[in-house]
């Protein structure tokens, strides 16, 4: 309508048609095999270092898929869970952008049980080769005495 002010409207429709189409909407959405609070871990935790899950109604219509939910967590205030700054700075597993992102576009870090294996070998990349700490002292060959 030309009033900018009316936000609502009220649209008349049979019922079972109404219903009918939001099973189907839900069962399509379904399909997609997104992420949600189920495949979090439990709690309000730091967010540094870990896979976090986007939220799903943050993405465009044609990027909803997991690939597009599944983030590492790199830096920023809003990592912590303390903090009163909110931004984090990630980059997606399933293409490699980085972004800047809210703390609360965030469902939280992901269980990593549900990590896929494709996830799996690109958080490897983004986290680089692990130290391995030696099983007793070595001082570089120099013997102490």
């Amino acid at each position: 309508p030309p009033d900018q002010d009316n936000k609502e409207f009220r649209i008349q429709v049979d019922r079972g048609l109404l219903a009918a189409f939001v099973q189907q909407a839900h069962a399509e959405y379904q399909k997609l095999g997104m992420f949600g609070a189920e495949h979090c871990e439990a709690g309000d935790l730091d967010y540094t270092g870990r896979v976090l899950i986007l939220r799903p109604d943050r993405l465009k219509e044609e990027c909803l898929s997991p690939q597009n939910q599944v983030w590492y967590g790199e830096s920023g205030f809003g990592c912590s869970p303390t903090a009163r700054g909110r931004a984090v700075f990630a980059t997606c597993l399933g293409d490699g952008e980085k972004a800047r992102w809210s703390r609360s576009d965030f469902i939280g870090v992901l269980d990593e049980q549900y990590l896929p294996d494709w996830a799996m070998a690109r958080l490897s990349e983004l986290r680089g080769p692990t130290q391995e700490q030696p099983d007793g002292p070595d001082h570089g060959g120099m013997e102490m005495g």
